[in-house]
């Protein structure tokens, strides 16, 4: 897809390792998940200044980033960034929810690109929210203990964006912050379900955001092939509800119903090896690291994710799907013998009736 992009119509942003740059994940890189990043301007709102740009993914995907620099800011302005879609904003002096935002710009974008997009089932346009926080310096400096024991709840409350973090409770805030990697004393990732935190490891943010990122495009995904599996299994109940109730007797390739009920096998098989596939490349993903680190922090990202229980759901309906294609070849041959039946009655009968044809004349 990305190379029918029509890049004279976006403003691409082109990226460079420095010279000497320690690539933590070489596999990674190589893994044709590398998006084409686009600029798209920025915008204005509740008094703040963001840069937005956008990235394509070859599977698909379209991210839209909306960056917001903060200085001498204290823990209630963050958690209100947080928790931005949560109520109405202000953009260039007009009220809107903040999810109207990137799926504005999301629906631009598109439009730009509309003659490389591939549609083999319908798009999933709902806007997936997450939020990072990435803090490369503070005063005091903070270390990676001090975000779980000394600003346990206020670290707590940044994820959740729960403004009255004195409030929350001593479990809540440990199940917040419970899910983190640091490498060192100085430097810490926290993953939630709807926002992240990296303080220091300033060298390598861009690479643990990517993971971060990664696991979100997977969970996407899997959520869109769950609604996708649920579409098409309660159609092909439908079709097989049909074959079920109806009339067995007839030509069956010239049926109405057989032609479905080939239609909804071919679709079934399509689909389950489509989806198979595709899990079995997300059960391989590690593959994609060529950095322990990178590997650990996938995991802890897709712990909070619960990407192993989508799979699991997955699974279940994939089976589900083998079930259905089971049922709809048995009625497919079913009607095939039905009609082989008919076909060699109709030609004994056609026989008989020229035997008799042929005794008249010759009488």
């Amino acid at each position: 897809m990305l190379e029918r992009l029509p890049k004279g119509k976006l403003n691409v942003i082109e990226r460079q390792l420095p010279r000497g740059a320690r690539v933590l994940a070489p596999k990674y890189e190589e893994a044709e998940l590398q998006p084409v990043e686009v600029d798209l301007g920025f915008i204005n709102f509740n008094r703040r200044k963001a840069t937005v740009k956008g990235k394509i993914f070859p599977i698909g995907v379209i991210g839209i980033y909306i960056t917001v620099e903060f200085r001498d800011e204290k823990p209630d302005a963050l958690i209100e960034l947080v928790g931005l879609n949560e109520g109405l904003i202000k953009v260039e002096g007009k009220e809107m929810e903040f999810d109207e935002i990137p799926l504005k710009l999301f629906g631009e974008l598109k439009n730009k690109i509309k003659s490389a997009i591939v549609y083999p089932y319908p798009a999933f346009e709902r806007p997936e929210i997450y939020t990072l926080i990435i803090l490369t310096r503070s005063d005091p400096e903070l270390r990676a203990t001090d975000f779980l024991k000394k600003f346990k709840k206020q670290t707590a409350g940044i994820l959740r964006g729960e403004r009255d973090w004195r409030s929350l409770s001593d479990k809540e805030a440990e199940d917040a912050v419970k899910l983190y990697l640091s490498y060192s004393e100085d430097d810490i990732v926290i993953v939630d379900w709807y926002s992240a935190i990296i303080s220091g490891a300033v060298e390598y943010t861009d690479k643990l955001v990517r993971m971060i990122e990664l696991a979100r495009i997977q969970l996407l995904e899997l959520k869109t092939y769950d609604r996708l599996l649920d579409e098409r299994i309660e159609r092909a109940y439908g079709s097989l509800r049909t074959a079920f109730t109806g009339p067995s007797m007839g030509v069956a390739w010239r049926s109405r119903q057989y032609r479905e009920l080939s239609r909804t096998a071919s679709e079934l098989a399509e689909l389950r090896i489509e989806v198979m596939d595709y899990v079995g490349d997300l059960r391989n993903i590690l593959k994609f690291t060529g950095e322990w680190y990178l590997g650990k922090l996938y995991r802890v990202a897709s712990e909070r994710f619960r990407i192993s229980d989508w799979l699991g759901l997955v699974d279940k309906k994939l089976n589900q799907l083998q079930e259905l294609y089971a049922m709809a070849m048995e009625r497919v041959d079913v009607h095939r013998a039905t009609s082989l039946e008919f076909l060699m009655m109709f030609l004994i009968v056609a026989i008989v009736v020229l035997e008799i044809i042929m005794v008249v004349k010759g009488l």
